[in-house]
């Protein structure tokens, strides 16, 4: 963003996203881009949960004591908020809701605040820490490693980090969630800048999905995430959210000021585009696809991708394209690009299946053979094929079972689902009934087999009947035989495909059984997350014709999730 002087401020999400945008936004070339067009319907069912997330976490800290909430005049303007938050902070509230941080003209940064958490502890004046809602889970459950300090976890109903207990046996997740801490150092600095950072180490909270709901608190000048670096050993280390910040803002910053200079003669851009997966939603792609070559890497292998600072090292050792990479010659590559990218675990191995990858490209290979000879696939005289359905907020809601009996030739679709929104009840019952009826199937007189494609169904038994418990609970025994019995008849049909076939996009389901076993979904854009959306649909349509056409068209695209399971199997067994 330019202030009226000239002077230059980016928000706490530009030291995490594309430097390209920084650029594009400041080039005075493109001024007068179009508008991005609207976003994708999945995507913004996606946003819009994340947004009801907010809305709640917001009403619950609302209805706290020394709250000011100033929701209200969200739609001022950003100096009247700032005003507002400066006048919270000095009265000392407690917690102060979505706040605007004053401009930090010297340090280039503006942005606002989910919540603004007074800290008890720094004496004489009134000093805050900065915490964000994110609609994702923030912790994991894993130790901390040696050296750090333990993860602080505060209840909703206790927002203070004084108030924080100890969760001795989870840490945040690092290499998932940079991105949120990198955020929170923004702010920290924002506060730092008008005199309301608390004294003590610094720190941010994250207000994730987790349960216990609560704010996990963030050390932000601890190391945990791993970086290149050409002056340590190994070629990389450990840096904290501040530093990441401080690095990645400061190069937007100097990428922005070159950037307004890109109408002169002889001005170069500091960057050029690389395509990630932010780009699919940018409305700067119409500015960047015309910049890169048809066969650029970035763009060509969308599948395990390299990084930015991959593409970029092969690109300063003349190789960009898949062609130029196919013909490489890695053993001599190597000993160039490993040290520039000693960042990233597995370097080597990644380079290779990447060029795995741009030579089937360069074939026109969609899958590989590992080898020759038949593939062993369990078989039964019942075989089920099983796929599951989530809602956006992550309640199994569709258990979809196709009964192939294989003596008769017959085949039937069997689904149990539920039309409304579930709770922890809910979702367990629903659960029970179709697992109650798996074990009469299984524990019958016929040999059964049950296929699913990848964990995931195995995994939603496990967690579903953790949660549950057995005691009394006729559903809980039902998840618990599931979990512990029935899953000796599942075969995971994906462990097979990986042993056995390399993919140019992948092996997920959809592009193994087009592409190796011909199959074809009845939906034009068959996905999960579209599939979320028409069950939001089926549950709360305007009208009874639209939650009906909504709920078909979830049933059919189900089906057909394990009649192409079913089409994978049969085409595995005919491999030789």
């Amino acid at each position: 963003m330019r202030l009226a002087d000239g002077g230059i401020v980016l928000g706490p999400y530009a030291a995490t996203s594309c430097p390209v945008k920084t650029q594009n936004a400041h080039d005075p070339r493109l001024v007068g881009v179009p508008a991005p067009p609207p976003a994708d319907e999945a995507l913004r069912e996606l946003f819009a949960g994340g947004e009801q997330w907010q809305r709640d976490v917001d009403d619950l800290l609302a209805a706290l004591p020394g709250v000011v909430d100033l929701r209200p005049v969200a739609s001022e303007p950003a100096a009247v908020r700032a005003g507002r938050t400066v006048e919270a902070m000095a009265s000392g509230a407690d917690l102060v809701l979505a706040a605007q941080l004053p401009l930090d003209v010297e340090g280039h940064r503006y942005g606002r605040c989910d919540v603004l958490v007074r800290d008890p502890g720094t004496p004489g004046r009134h000093a805050y820490h900065p915490v964000l809602v994110k609609g994702h889970r923030v912790r994991e459950r894993r130790a901390p490693a040696p050296g750090l300090s333990p993860l602080h976890v505060s209840g909703i109903d206790a927002p203070s980090r004084a108030a924080a207990v100890v969760h001795p046996e989870e840490s945040f997740r690092t290499i998932r969630r940079e991105r949120d801490a990198v955020q929170l150092a923004h702010l920290y600095r924002m506060l730092q800048a008008c005199g309301r950072a608390p004294d003590g180490p610094p720190r941010g909270g994250l207000v994730g999905t987790d349960e216990p709901v609560g704010i996990t608190w963030l050390e932000l000048a601890e190391p945990v995430f791993r970086t290149f670096s050409r002056t340590s050993p190994g070629g990389w280390r450990l840096r904290s959210a501040l530093e990441r910040h401080d690095h990645e803002h400061q190069f937007r910053v100097s990428v922005a000021r070159r950037a307004e200079q890109l109408d002169q003669p002889g001005v170069t851009p500091m960057v050029h585009p690389i395509k990630v997966s932010e780009c699919d939603r940018c409305q700067w792609w119409r500015a960047c696809e015309p910049q890169l070559d048809a066969e650029d890497i970035s763009v060509r292998i969308a599948k395990a991708p390299l990084d930015v600072r991959e593409i970029s090292v092969l690109r300063s050792l003349g190789v960009a394209t898949t062609t130029e990479l196919a013909r490489a010659d890695l053993d001599a590559l190597l000993p160039r690009y490993l040290p520039e990218v000693a960042h990233r675990h597995g370097a080597e191995q990644r380079l290779r299946r990447v060029q795995r990858r741009a030579q089937l490209i360069s074939d026109g290979v969609v899958l590989e053979r590992l080898e020759s000879g038949p593939v062993d696939v369990a078989a039964a005289e019942l075989e089920i094929d099983l796929d599951i359905e989530t809602s956006a907020d992550d309640r199994v809601y569709l258990w979809g079972f196709l009964v192939n009996d294989t003596v008769a030739g017959t085949s039937e679709f069997r689904p149990f689902v539920s039309w409304h929104d579930l709770d922890d009840a809910g979702e367990v019952a629903l659960a029970a009934e179709a697992l109650g009826w798996l074990r009469s199937v299984v524990e019958g007189p016929r040999s059964v087999r049950v296929y699913h494609y990848s964990d995931y169904e195995t995994v939603r038994i496990g967690q579903l009947a953790e949660r549950t418990g057995v005691d009394g609970d006729p559903g809980g025994a039902l998840l618990a035989w599931a979990r512990d019995e029935g899953v000796h008849a599942f075969v995971d049909l994906f462990a097979t495909v990986r042993d056995h076939l390399f993919g140019v996009n992948g092996l997920g389901l959809k592009v193994v059984a087009s592409a190796g076993a011909g199959f074809s979904w009845r939906d034009d854009d068959p996905g999960g997350l579209n599939s979320q959306r028409w069950f939001a649909e089926a549950v709360h349509g305007p009208t009874e014709e639209i939650r009906a056409q909504a709920r078909w068209r979830v049933l059919q695209y189900n089906e057909d999730d394990v009649l192409a399971t079913a089409a994978l199997r049969r085409w595995l067994r005919s491999l030789d």
